[in-house]
């Protein structure tokens, strides 16, 4: 039967920080926090505790009541407010309609490749590779085969590739070559496009899209005033994404970006900020992890009718049309939710003869009690034909 082709099961998995892979920047990680603290963080109720595979994320350092401030960071702390003197990105970009999350990305592996940074103690502790829908290996999405995650994955993949190929790509030509004699006497102002390649790029991009913290996706109780569009730096990037637990709001006048405790948190527990509305499967092609119980989940059910065996169809089909129903169609379902258009087109799939001609009600009420039964049972044998695609 040709239902419900494609569904995302895109739930277990507990709350993960941003998703990197376990690496052995812990140490310098902790580092960031002191660099931080000295460039004029207020870390008075946080400390950075090295989790595992979860990376180094903000802890308690005593209860913290609903309301207060759980940590401030000044301008000079939000990537990238400040470049170094050396940066060849503002030329590259100059007179250019690059886009701001591309423009961040090339700032990145700007300074990145500056010794001299100012960024450069959180740059180093940044881990080198990232696990997310770019870095699946085939091997990785032969667990999706029944889902449409993988479509996602590789429409992400093919418009990253052809961001750098358009965008970044012919903007190269601005910056020198590598030059050996150069680099021996100037290795750490000595940026040059070969700095700037693909690998490189889909770095940068891995930073902004699981380090980063986008306040306009988050709910309104989590963000107070102007916000930026993205906070990116360090201590900002080491909050676990899940249940919000933060509001953000930014100082103008003492330009510093500040997280205060939406309800209390306990000494010691890590410390969550919102990811907003999206569901799992965005979370996972973006972030790289999911979230158990996310209310924002949601699976891709694509209803069609079987023409191959069903001599009705076409019956059914012209139904169908009558009633401003699509076929075929995708719907969306949400926890706790069924689409009128969903069910109303499975209790037409399931109709016999002799109910053909109370279709209409299909749309607003059972049929019959028959009907429904069918119609439930038809949904219910379409995802176990589904699950049962999935090798584990």
């Amino acid at each position: 039967m040709k239902l419900l082709k494609s569904v995302q099961a895109l739930v277990v998995v507990v709350v993960s920080v941003s998703a990197v892979a376990a690496t052995s920047e812990g140490s310098a990680r902790l580092d960031v926090y002191d660099w931080a603290t000295a460039n004029g963080a207020n870390t008075s109720k946080v400390v950075l505790k090295d989790d595992g595979e979860a990376g180094s994320i903000l802890h308690a350092r005593e209860d913290i009541e609903q309301g207060e401030v759980i940590l401030s960071l000044p301008a000079n702390l939000l990537f990238p407010t400040r470049v170094s003197e050396h940066s060849p990105v503002a030329h590259m970009i100059e007179n250019t309609t690059i886009g701001r999350i591309t423009a961040i990305c090339l700032y990145l592996i700007s300074e990145r490749a500056d010794r001299s940074s100012h960024w450069e103690t959180w740059l180093r502790s940044l881990p080198p590779h990232f696990y997310h829908a770019l870095s699946y290996s085939e091997e990785d999405m032969a667990h999706f085969q029944a889902s449409s995650f993988k479509e996602l994955r590789d429409r992400k993949k093919k418009n990253v590739r052809k961001e750098y190929e358009q965008t970044v790509a012919p903007l190269l030509h601005k910056l020198p070559a590598f030059d050996p004699l150069l680099a021996a006497v100037d290795q750490e102002n000595n940026v040059t496009r070969e700095a700037f390649s693909y690998e490189a790029f889909e770095w940068a991009y891995s930073v902004v899209t699981t380090r980063g913290i986008f306040p306009g996706l988050l709910g309104e109780e989590e963000r107070e005033g102007d916000v930026p569009l993205l906070v990116l730096g360090p201590l900002a990037d080491s909050f676990i994404h899940g249940a919000a637990a933060v509001k953000i709001a930014y100082d103008a006048n003492e330009h510093r970006c500040i997280f205060t405790a939406l309800h209390k948190i306990a000494k010691n527990s890590a410390i969550s900020i919102g990811v907003g509305m999206s569901s799992n499967m965005e979370l996972l092609a973006n972030r790289g992890f999911m979230m158990q119980n996310n209310v924002n989940n949601f699976v891709l059910m694509k209803f069609q009718l079987d023409k191959d065996s069903d001599m009705h169809a076409s019956a059914r089909e012209s139904m169908m049309k009558q009633l401003n129903l699509s076929n075929p169609m995708t719907y969306v379902v949400r926890y706790g939710e069924m689409p009128q258009g969903l069910l109303a087109s499975l209790r037409i799939q399931s109709l016999s003869p002799v109910e053909f001609a109370s279709f209409a009600k299909a749309l607003a009420s059972p049929v019959t009690l028959e009907n429904e039964w069918r119609a439930y049972r038809l949904l219910i044998s379409s995802c176990n034909t589904i699950l049962n695609l999935y090798p584990t």
